[in-house]
């Protein structure tokens, strides 16, 4: 009898709770959490820019999907159509800083998002991808995203960490363009009302970050941080790097004519800017990715972030956030896209974040030939 309740046990902890509304897998299946990776039309095995690569809480291998990301029964396709059951008792907030139905809004959060919440569990997106989704009728993918790589995580939680999903939504001031808040929701979790309000922090308020870990229905641990506009600091480099202690290296939007703070090298922890992306099978250059991810450098310390914010000098003024995974196996899949970094530009700087063995052969002959005519 012991056995059967161990091995119940051990089912309902792996499996999290039976909810309606959960992140799902490429089968369509509930998982725990997800990340997805759109690859940039007219690169090596992405001609329609609709291709996308996956990984997830069952395997954390980078997996390319059959089916595209405009699919509406696998992946991100299959998560964002359980918001049109249209269930009125469900709570929805659909945020975007450049949403499908209004104008973009450059004063707000630089953020884009989905969340869905049952009374027991649901999910939250983090995602980069402009004009998307769009609130009503069925699930599809806007062809204005579909040039640029995009990038989006999903974790399912339950529904007691809304009220700190909310207060991540406040700081960054989060432009909600579709949202749903039943009676229940509004007692149980007033930040939300707020946040639908577009209500930001008061004039009075000097505590910028909000930082919080939490964990998934399947217990894994992670790392939600916001910042306010009013830090007036950049979130990958001033914040998340020095609390998580780990030097990053940060695929971002640098395009167009906006003010790049280039690779950081002074703090404690430094940040590197990306310069070309290797997924499995393709390389391609950071202009061509649209999204906002950073890796650490260190198997020590295995961070993978999906954020918000680009590292341009006009964001430092603008509210935005990220979800943190410390996960060896990601970490992995993540590490090994790095490519290639823009180096520090100081003296005192450190190596660049990625050294090939070409280098390093070059280096060790170069002090072998050193020591045998030095006769050290």
């Amino acid at each position: 009898m012991r056995l059967i309740s161990l091995i119940l046990l051990f089912i309902v902890s792996f499996h999290g709770i039976d909810s309606r509304y959960s992140c799902k897998g490429l089968r369509g299946q509930n998982v725990d959490w997800f990340i997805i990776y759109k690859l940039p039309k007219g690169e090596k095995g992405a001609v329609s820019g609709k291709e996308f690569l996956y990984l997830d809480s069952e395997d954390a291998n980078w997996a390319q999907s059959r089916k595209t990301i405009d699919s509406p029964d696998v992946g991100l396709g299959a998560t964002i159509s359980q918001l049109y059951r249209d269930e009125k008792s469900a709570f929805h907030f659909l945020y975007s800083d450049d949403s499908p139905i209004g104008k973009a809004d450059s004063y707000r959060g630089h953020a884009k998002g989905v969340v869905l919440f049952d009374s027991q569990t649901g999910f939250w997106i983090v995602h980069s991808i402009p004009n998307y989704p769009d609130p009503k009728g069925k699930y599809s993918y806007p062809e204005t995203a579909v040039k640029y790589a995009q990038s989006a995580i999903c974790v399912t939680v339950s529904t007691d960490n809304l009220g700190d999903i909310g207060e991540h939504l406040r700081y960054i001031q989060a432009t909600p363009y579709s949202t749903n808040l039943p009676s229940s929701f509004d007692s149980r979790f007033p930040v939300l009302k707020n946040i639908i309000a577009k209500k930001s922090l008061p004039s009075s308020a000097t505590q910028f970050v909000h930082q919080k870990y939490t964990k998934t229905v399947n217990g894994m641990t992670f790392y939600m941080v916001a910042k306010y506009k009013k830090l007036h600091k950049d979130l990958w480099h001033d914040v998340i790097a020095q609390e998580l202690k780990a030097n990053l290296a940060v695929q971002s939007w640098l395009n167009g004519n906006a003010d790049d703070l280039h690779t950081t090298c002074s703090g404690q922890y430094y940040v590197y800017d990306m310069q070309t992306v290797t997924i499995p099978g393709l390389t391609f250059n950071s202009s061509k990715d649209h999204s906002k991810w950073a890796a650490s450098d260190s198997e020590k310390v295995p961070i993978v972030c999906i954020g918000d914010l680009n590292r341009q000098k006009s964001q430092l003024k603008r509210g935005g956030g990220a979800i943190c995974l410390n996960n060896q196996y990601v970490w992995k899949s993540y590490r090994a896209t790095v490519n290639l970094v823009e180096p520090c530009r100081t003296n005192r700087g450190r190596y660049d974040f990625r050294i090939d063995t070409q280098t390093i052969c070059s280096l060790v002959f170069a002090l072998v030939v050193l020591l045998k005519f030095t006769n050290f």
